[in-house]
């Protein structure tokens, strides 16, 4: 298990050795620092790359790491379904309730779902905001991923067309079994089919 780090640059001073000494005692042996400040996060992508199963992933603040709340919700969901521990220092949260022992996990989620509801109620995820940029091949790859990454993260079929813009089921359903997604629901799978036309 490696614990990886990441620290947004919104709200820290990069000179700032505090902080960086703040990851470092809580086991960060790889640590990404956005400098970008536009909406383009490359180390933010380059921290989700690293990050595998069983590993734990450390930030400054929810705060610090988020633009806004379907950022937030789309990696706790993400990190849940690869098995990936999350650690907050400013939160005082743990997903495995190791530290911080003060609070639980799902009073402080509680607690900063209800802060970024309130604060970016209106804000666009970033995932949704590159659907509009670039060529239309490009689109319509990141339209695909998006797909792809939602339904992994455990998100419902609806949820993902009002996110996509796709208007029937099947659209999706042919992304995911065009990609070999394994589906929830046998009767949906690539396989379930084939053998059910076999059985005619």
């Amino acid at each position: 298990m490696k614990h990886i780090g990441y620290i947004g640059n919104a709200h820290i001073n990069e000179h700032d050795e505090s902080v960086f000494q703040q990851m470092r005692e809580h086991g960060c042996e790889t640590l990404y620092t956005e400098n970008s400040r536009g909406r383009k996060r490359p180390q933010w992508e380059a921290f989700i790359n690293d990050l595998h199963e069983g590993d734990c992933a450390v930030l400054l603040s929810f705060d610090n790491a988020f633009f806004n709340f379907h950022d937030m919700i789309f990696f706790v969901k993400f990190c849940r379904k690869t098995g990936i521990r999350i650690v907050s220092i400013g939160d005082g949260l743990d997903t495995h309730d190791e530290l911080f022992p003060e609070s639980k996990t799902v009073n402080t989620l509680d607690l900063v779902c209800r802060v970024f509801s309130k604060r970016d109620r209106n804000a666009h995820d970033d995932l949704e905001a590159e659907l509009y940029s670039n060529t239309y091949s490009d689109r319509k790859l990141k339209r695909y991923k998006l797909v792809i990454n939602m339904y992994k993260a455990g998100y419902g079929i609806k949820e993902i067309m009002e996110r996509t813009g796709y208007r029937s089921k099947s659209n999706l359903y042919r992304i995911l079994h065009l990609y070999d997604v394994q589906m929830e629901y046998p009767s949906m799978s690539r396989a379930a089919n084939a053998v059910a036309v076999a059985r005619v």
